[in-house]
């Protein structure tokens, strides 16, 4: 719904004789009224309507208008037709639909639609029918069809909605033929088309009973099943293969008691299996959605369902897009290239700098503490080193001149005190010959002296 908003002002005439303002103004008071609606204002019996502005459009998100479908703020004003209506009255009634012009158009089905608006102004699509409709322009004599046709208003939004003009043709808006060719992969666009389920059978098809409907890219195919027959099986009618997965249509009954099938696609391409029914049906298929664009330089492209958002690359610019029947709604500009890195990324040079810097200097001051402990290490194993052989060469040189721990350079006392000989030299052969085995005593008796006979007494100071 299009809302329409104006405030007003009841003017209160003061019965008081005074040299004080004649004239009290309340309160402007605000009202928003939707297009199917009836504006009406009542004032006191001594208060009159001021008009103080009207505007008429999309003006933003409310009672009317509960949900953005990208024409906020697309509105006009139109304060002078208000006062024209209700200035200076007591009470005012206004019905929407006087408030802003619609303009009807006859086309023939061999002209083009054209429209163009101010450069101010967008087009709004309120209905739109095709068929024999009435006498008139196009149809100067009663054939008897009258009353025949069909309602086109959503492919007329698709092209036109929103835009400052519009050209349809109209031979595009409704196929009144079967399609001809049905063996080839068919284009599936905004305006609907048809062919028959007979013609898929065909045997000069090099896939009898296999349609192929291929829609833009970002787009999806709608398929309706209708079945004119009303003792056809709806097992028979086939099914739709999208990504190798085969899927079954969503069968309901339409106003005229019919059956009918439908699906929908999830991509833009799906391949149609028509079942061998004793009764043809006719299928019809068109393009729904809005197809992928083209990202600008130097930006990439979100997409959510029917919002699509355009994103800079190096700039915060942003393009939000509306995607309305098969057209999006909105502008997308050009992407500026900085001349300069942007703050962020100088930022994250600084860093990387300064986590660079920090890594150099914990490096030298672990290499330094890795040299002290290397050299400490080292000086520690060197001492060990002059240790063990310090002690082994000690061992060594004990082992050489101290072979005979108890005979060498020992000074050898008798039994009964006397000093028999004390050993001169090192050799130990020498002591053993020197030994003898006999000593002289006091008396001149020989004595027999063994090896008990003799004590160490001195070892140290020979």
């Amino acid at each position: 719904m299009i809302p329409l908003a104006w405030g007003y002002l009841c003017s209160i005439g003061l019965v008081l004789v005074t040299p004080v303002s004649p004239l009290q103004i309340s309160q402007a008071i605000e009202t928003e009224v939707c297009s199917h609606e009836t504006y009406s204002s009542q004032c006191q019996y001594d208060e009159i309507l001021v008009i103080t502005k009207a505007i008429y459009g999309h003006i933003r998100q409310g009672r009317c208008a509960i949900r953005d479908v990208g024409h906020f703020g697309c509105f006009t004003d139109v304060t002078s037709y208000m006062e024209s209506q209700c200035l200076s009255q007591r009470s005012c009634i206004v019905t929407m639909t006087d408030v802003i012009e619609t303009v009807e158009t006859e086309v023939c089905a061999h002209e083009d639609y054209t429209s163009q608006c101010q450069y101010d102004e967008i087009l709004v699509i309120t209905k739109a029918i095709y068929g024999h409709i009435r006498q008139g322009r196009c149809a100067i004599r009663d054939f008897g069809h009258f009353g025949c046709f069909t309602d086109v208003t959503s492919y007329m939004e698709s092209q036109c909605l929103s835009q400052r003009s519009c050209i349809v043709t109209m031979t595009d808006v409704i196929e009144s033929q079967p399609l001809k060719d049905v063996c080839v992969t068919m284009a599936a666009v905004a305006s609907e088309k048809f062919f028959f389920s007979k013609q898929a059978m065909q045997e000069h098809c090099p896939s009898p009973g296999y349609v192929t409907l291929e829609a833009k890219p970002g787009q999806q195919v709608k398929v309706n099943i209708i079945i004119p027959a009303s003792n056809n099986d709806h097992q028979e009618i086939g099914g739709v293969v999208e990504d190798g997965i085969e899927h079954a249509y969503e069968i309901s009954t339409n106003t005229d008691g019919r059956l009918e099938g439908q699906y929908t696609s999830k991509t833009n391409s799906v391949t149609l299996v028509i079942g061998e029914a004793p009764h043809s049906h006719i299928i019809v298929f068109q393009g729904t959605g809005c197809a992928d664009i083209k990202s600008p330089h130097n930006s990439f492209i979100e997409r959510d369902g029917d919002t699509l958002v355009v994103r800079c690359r190096y700039t915060e610019q942003v393009w939000n897009l509306k995607c309305i029947g098969t057209r999006w709604i909105g502008a997308v500009g050009t992407c500026n290239t900085p001349t300069e890195l942007p703050p962020i990324a100088e930022i994250s040079n600084d860093n990387e700098y300064e986590d660079a810097h920090d890594k150099t200097d914990e490096i030298e001051v672990i290499s330094k503490e890795l040299i002290i402990g290397i050299i400490i290490s080292a000086t520690f194993v060197l001492c060990c080193l002059v240790f063990a052989f310090g002690y082994l060469c000690t061992k060594g040189m004990k082992r050489k001149y101290l072979p005979n721990k108890d005979y060498e350079k020992c000074e050898m006392v008798a039994v009964d005190g006397t000093i028999a000989r004390m050993l001169k030299t090192d050799n130990v052969q020498t002591w053993q010959n020197t030994m003898n085995p006999t000593m002289i005593r006091n008396d001149h008796m020989p004595v027999v002296a063994q090896d008990r006979d003799f004590i160490t007494v001195n070892t140290n100071n020979l």
